[in-house]
Formats: C-alpha cells, structure tokens, sequence
C-alpha cells in the first residue's frame, strides 16, 4: 500500500513536530516510541496518528493488541479522509464480503487524493466490466503517480504499436517492475535479440545489485541459473561475444534503475 504521509488538521507547528517525531519511530522500528507520540495526537483528532496508532492496535506492535479498537480508530481516520486509511478499510471490506458499494466508494475516495494504489484497483475493475475508456485514465493517472505497474498494464492492455510498447516496458521496468522486464525478455526473444534477451531475462529474475554495489559474479551466476538457454544454442564464440553484450546491457540498465519504493506504512491481516 503506497503511502504519502500527510499531516491533515495539525493545530500547531509544535503538534507538526511532534508527529515527525512519531513518523520518524514509525519508520525505524521504535514503536513503542511512536505509540507514545501517536496516542495523544489521536485522541485530539490527527488522521495520520490515528491511522498508524491503529496499526500498531490492530497488530498488537510496540503495545497490547486490541482489534477492535484499532480498527474503530482505523474508521475515524477513514472518517476524516486519509486515503491510505480508506484503502486499509476497503480491503477488509473485501476480505469480510462487506458492501461492493462501500468498497467501491472507499478506493474512489484515495483515488480522488491521488493514491496510486486506490487507482489500480478502480482500473482493474474497469477492465473487468469493460469500462476500457476509464481504466485507460486511472491507469495513465496511477503512472503520473509514479506507480511503474501502471506503465506495463498500459504496454499491454492498450499499446499495438511495438515501439511503443517498448517504450511503456522500459520505463517500467526501469522503475522496477519486474514483470515489464519479463515481457521485454519475451518480446526479444520472438525477435531473436539474444543479448536484450537475456538481458531482460536477467533483471526479471530480480538480480542482486539493484541498489548498490553491484556484484557481478553473483549476476553472472544468477544469468547461468535463469537465462542461460536463452542463448545455449549459440555456438561458443558466439556466446561468448553474446554474454559481453549482456554485460554492456546491465551495466546501462543498473545506471538508468531508480525503482519505485513506496513506504508500506500498515499491512495488517483481516479476520
């Protein structure tokens, strides 16, 4: 769940600080930290400590767990309009067979303050029920909010044209959606480019050195486990020549890759 934590209805520049302090904890694992700094901002009616505090009640995180309150906080956060508190009530919803409607109602609500993930789930529903034209504008909106899922369902949902398509994968993939990366290796291989090919292959197989540091030879290995028959019919020097090519590519890739990492603030599991 993509979160942007916003600070709705602060009274004070103090009260700002105060929930930076707790966000802060929230982040680095101090909960019962941030529990003590969320407790008395909720109880004055904060969205944003009201919807983490609940969190930590529902999972039981930095203080006894309590279900039932946590998720009637959890309401008063939705209540007040946090989009990410409407997104955690939907999918209980779902979970509970609770009201198409009011599920429907929830994702629109996030959708509305710009919540990547309330758009993708409008946009599956749209294509689901044929609703082509709506689906195209949720997902064009879930792209601009930088979500790179978006971009692959858009390549492949909706682009004929190949360089095109390749233009949506790559900057999906390039965001790190794997998937993208999966179908760039597929479309390369159709083409018989066996160093994008396997190139492609090799960032879907979800690579080490994505972040930083990148080791080679631990590539190298994964490249032999996973892609490898992408190009084992190719005689030995021409393999050879092949894998360089791959080289060259990943070294591209790796200084153009800035993957998309949304902060997953609540992953709770429903009754």
């Amino acid at each position: 769940m993509a979160c942007v934590v916003t600070f709705p209805g602060l009274a004070s520049a103090a009260a700002a600080s105060s929930l930076d302090d707790g966000v802060n904890a929230y982040r680095h694992g101090d909960f019962k930290k941030s529990a003590s700094v969320f407790t008395p901002l909720a109880k004055q009616g904060n969205a944003t400590a009201q919807y983490l505090l609940s969190c930590q009640m529902i999972n039981g995180i930095g203080m006894p767990a309590d279900q039932d309150a946590g998720w009637q906080m959890l309401d008063h956060a939705a209540q007040a309009g946090l989009p990410d508190a409407e997104i955690l009530q939907a999918r209980r919803l779902e979970a509970l067979q609770g009201s198409r409607h009011d599920i429907q109602t929830l994702y629109e609500n996030a959708a509305h303050k710009g919540s990547s993930q309330a758009l993708m789930w409008l946009a599956l529903d749209d294509l689901q029920n044929n609703r082509k034209d709506a689906a195209r504008q949720h997902l064009d909106n879930a792209w601009s909010a930088g979500d790179p899922r978006a971009a692959t369902m858009i390549a492949t949902r909706f682009t004929a044209d190949p360089v095109a398509r390749e233009k949506w994968l790559r900057q999906a993939a390039e965001h790190g959606e794997l998937h993208a990366a999966a179908y760039l290796a597929q479309d390369y291989e159709k083409s018989d480019d066996r160093a994008q090919a396997v190139g492609w292959c090799a960032v879907a197989s979800g690579l080490p050195g994505h972040d930083a540091n990148i080791d080679w030879k631990k590539i190298g290995d994964a490249i032999t486990q996973n892609c490898a028959r992408l190009d084992a019919d190719m005689e030995p020097a021409a393999r050879t020549d092949n894998r360089e090519k791959v080289d060259t590519f990943l070294h591209d890739f790796f200084a153009n890759y800035h993957p998309w990492k949304p902060w997953r603030p609540c992953v709770v599991k429903s009754e």
